[in-house]
């Protein structure tokens, strides 16, 4: 038999979740979520849940989320928590009018309880027991009705006039936190068992990472015809990014200052031959506004050659290029040094990957012959301008020597890497490069290619879609984050120009 309830009180929400399957539930937070998206009243269920055991919250859960509930039992649990606190956050955040709505009624089955095996074996055994004793005065022919009272009073009887022996434990103190432990990456808490795969995640964690990682995989992923530019993706992330890409089946762009060495690391992936037609590789200096601007425009060539209506289409960009610090001079001259080997060794290996340019890498971008982004005679002018320096227009900064008082001078960076730099030896250079890769950089390139990513530069709003028409991924590292504790060994005073960023 179905009746009508209406859940918009404590009583019936939690007597809906109490005799409902999980099915139901799943359902009734389905419809909710829907209510709140097209901006109607959704029940109060939300703000019950919490009263579901473990094992039921789990079940909905998995009636929630199927899809992914074979994944990851955290992925699910993320989904599940995620529903429900938007649910509670709209109701939270409801208009006075909409309050006032009423909510529509849900059909559910008349509850019913059946008795477990184990609810019969301990009633036998009750009265089993009530039967041999002489104060209750129960026999085999004792009405049901008389038993039931005479055990009511019984429990009455033993809650008012006994007390559950408790024994005293004492409470144990807080164990001390030694310097040897460390918390979880992601959560932050107090990392006791390391996962075996991630040594810096806690096993919960852990296993959340790898379940997203399996979902982003062939085939859960499926990308063809889709096309991406990953920025920075000679090694690393950059690096595996583009590979997961070109393994899901989209049309891949990078960008490296070295070129021929990131054309050499992809194809020597053992698969390379079923994606190197899809993969181009562009040579680009993000110090350096020529390369910047270039690359944008080899990127717009590219798109408008894989688009069937020549038009172009990018639906995947990854912001992964940056500047963290600043390799010396002499590092930079060896990898230069081992492109032009390249280029000698194996100068037809790479054709189809390599983008044809007249791009050659350069120590510090070549920004010395070329225009950088920012160039620090404008930073100069800055400094002049706002502390109105002497009239005859020279700066105290055009006047720093190159080697002299370290707390004033521009350093020369080659004799030590700017990752182990303190503020007072970083040079003027370094900053403006940190900040032109890190910031300006993604900026242009947003500001270039958003066109081509389905919308415009024009004031006018787009249609609503609940589809997103492309990704911009924009990474980010931990140096620009705030710490907990000022006391952080991660905020030592050292690169201080990406600890800013």
């Amino acid at each position: 038999m179905r009746f009508a309830v209406v859940l918009n009180s404590a009583t019936a929400c939690e007597e809906f979740l109490e005799s409902e399957d999980p099915l139901a539930i799943a359902r009734q937070l389905r419809a909710d979520e829907e209510a709140c998206r097209s901006g109607r009243l959704p029940s109060l269920l939300a703000l019950y849940v919490r009263s579901l055991t473990p094992r039921k919250a789990d079940l909905v859960a998995t009636q929630l989320c199927p899809k992914t509930a074979k994944y990851s039992r955290s992925i699910k649990t993320v989904q599940y928590s995620g529903i429900v606190g938007s649910i509670k956050a709209y109701l939270t955040h409801m208009t006075h009018e909409r309050r006032l709505e009423n909510l529509p009624s849900v059909r559910t089955e008349k509850p019913k309880y059946l008795p477990l095996t184990e609810d019969y074996e301990t009633t036998l055994k009750v009265l089993d027991f009530i039967k041999n004793q002489d104060e209750f005065r129960i026999t085999a022919t004792t009405p049901l009705e008389d038993i039931v009272k005479t055990l009511e009073e019984s429990l009455k009887t033993s809650s008012s006039g006994y007390q559950d022996h408790v024994p005293h434990v004492p409470i144990r103190e807080a164990m001390p936190i030694t310097k040897s432990q460390r918390k979880c990456y992601i959560c932050q808490f107090w990392l006791v068992t390391p996962h075996p795969q991630y040594q810096s995640l806690c096993k919960p964690c852990g296993d959340f990472n790898l379940a997203s990682s399996n979902l982003s995989r062939p085939p859960n992923l499926e990308l063809v015809g889709k096309t991406a530019l990953v920025t920075g993706a000679r090694i690393h992330l950059g690096f595996h990014t583009a590979l997961r890409l070109l393994r899901s089946g989209a049309k891949v762009i990078i960008s490296s200052r070295y070129p021929r060495n990131a054309a050499l690391r992809y194809l020597a992936e053992p698969d390379a031959g079923h994606w190197r037609d899809w993969l181009k590789i562009i040579g680009a200096d993000f110090r350096a506004a020529r390369d910047v601007f270039q690359l944008v425009e080899y990127v717009k060539g590219i798109l408008k050659k894989w688009d069937v209506d020549g038009v172009g289409k990018l639906d995947i960009l990854v912001n992964n290029a940056a500047q963290t610090w600043t390799d010396s001079i002499q590092k930079e001259q060896e990898a230069i040094e081992q492109e032009e080997v390249l280029l000698l060794e194996n100068s037809t290996s790479h054709c189809g990957v390599l983008v044809a340019s007249d791009y050659a890498p350069r120590v510090r971008g070549g920004t010395q012959e070329s225009e950088p982004l920012i160039t620090l005679s404008q930073l100069r002018e800055q400094i002049v301008k706002a502390i109105h320096d002497t009239p005859n227009g020279d700066s105290m900064v055009a006047n720093l020597p190159i080697n002299g008082n370290a707390s004033t001078a521009v350093q020369d960076p080659s004799d030590k890497c700017s990752w182990f730099q303190t503020l007072h030896e970083i040079p003027y250079e370094d900053i403006i490069s940190a900040h032109s890769v890190n910031t300006f950089v993604p900026l242009i390139l947003i500001w270039e290619l958003l066109p081509l990513m389905g919308t415009t530069r024009s004031q006018s709003p787009l249609p609503l879609s609940t589809k997103p028409r492309a990704h911009i991924i924009n990474v980010s590292a931990r140096e620009g984050m705030f710490e907990a504790n000022p006391k952080s060994k991660h905020k030592n005073g050292q690169h201080v120009h990406t600890n800013l960023t």
